[in-house]
């Protein structure tokens, strides 16, 4: 039976632009793939990895209840206000970022239109 998360896949329009925005605004590393293949590795210090492929075919990696945007995928931090900030002065598109009871959350689209969240805990949720 299953045992884990392997890794996920995302569509991306230009594949050099997304591995940089990865790379760059979120930390990821590169482990494989890259200019001219058509797909990239990517992974954090945990986790599944995430595969980019690079495709002019419509999709994105989110789902709509009620007209409303949800992400598939959400990662754990425990800098989001840090994470906030430097998305804001880059210019990314913020969907939400708000303290809810358990946690902090942050949702936002990458430039291919993918929407991502990021969870920070509260302290007294996560006990």
């Amino acid at each position: 039976m299953l045992q884990r998360l392997e890794h996920m896949q995302i569509p991306v329009r230009n594949l050099d632009r997304a591995i940089g925005w990865y790379r760059e605004r979120l930390g990821f590393r590169q482990n494989g793939g890259g200019e001219g293949q058509g797909i990239a590795f990517l992974t954090l210090p945990e986790g599944p990895m995430l595969m980019l492929w690079e495709t002019a075919d419509e999709g994105r990696a989110h789902f709509t209840v009620n007209g409303v945007d949800f992400p598939v995928l959400l990662y754990r931090t425990d800098r989001i206000h840090e994470l906030h900030r430097t998305l804001t002065e880059q210019g990314t598109s913020i969907q939400c970022y708000q303290n809810e009871e358990f946690g902090w959350v942050l949702k936002f689209y990458d430039p291919d239109g993918n929407l991502w969240g990021a969870l920070q805990m509260n302290e007294e949720a996560a006990e």
